[in-house]
């Protein structure tokens, strides 16, 4: 008797996206938007000014969060404490596997950063399910900027996976 394994394929698209500057002598937003292309693809576009570089290093935070009676922590939560060492080691699996889904459309490659930081119809990265298998349902990924102990700027991206065989 032959028992075929099949892989799980699945529809994954952007739902609502929302960026926060709770700094704006730190950055502004000028673009943070989803551009439907068809039904299931919808594209994020971002555009963050960069006002005032700090003295002190920028940190990120990445939280990947899933709906359930409101969004709740699921799996990762992630902080790297100096965005430019973390570009150039790459040395976190999970915050790769984020930024390089997107790598080819934006201009975040390494220090120093330009002061218009872009990310161009950028659609879900199915592929990247393959190396980070989710279950269906509703996520949000909360992405925090700080520095000096302060927050000061948030982007939070909300998708939504459906499998299907």
């Amino acid at each position: 008797m032959f028992l075929g394994l099949s892989a799980v394929q699945g529809v994954a698209k952007f739902t609502n996206v929302q960026c926060l500057s709770l700094d704006q002598n730190f950055t502004t937003f000028s673009l943070c938007r989803l551009y439907a292309v068809k039904r299931d693809v919808v594209e994020m576009s971002l555009r963050a000014n960069i006002i005032h570089f700090p003295q002190y290093p920028i940190e990120m935070r990445m939280q990947l969060l899933k709906r359930a009676s409101g969004y709740k922590p699921f799996l990762y939560d992630v902080s790297q404490r100096d965005v430019c060492e973390y570009l150039q080691r790459r040395n976190h699996p999970f915050v790769n596997i984020i930024l390089n889904s997107f790598a080819n459309r934006t201009n975040i490659k390494k220090c120093p950063l330009q002061h218009e930081l872009i990310l161009e119809r950028f659609r879900f990265p199915v592929k990247a399910l393959e190396m980070l298998p989710l279950p269906t349902g509703d996520y949000a990924l909360y992405t925090t900027f700080s520095f000096d102990s302060m927050e000061r700027a948030w982007v939070k991206a909300y998708f939504t996976l459906t499998e299907f065989r």
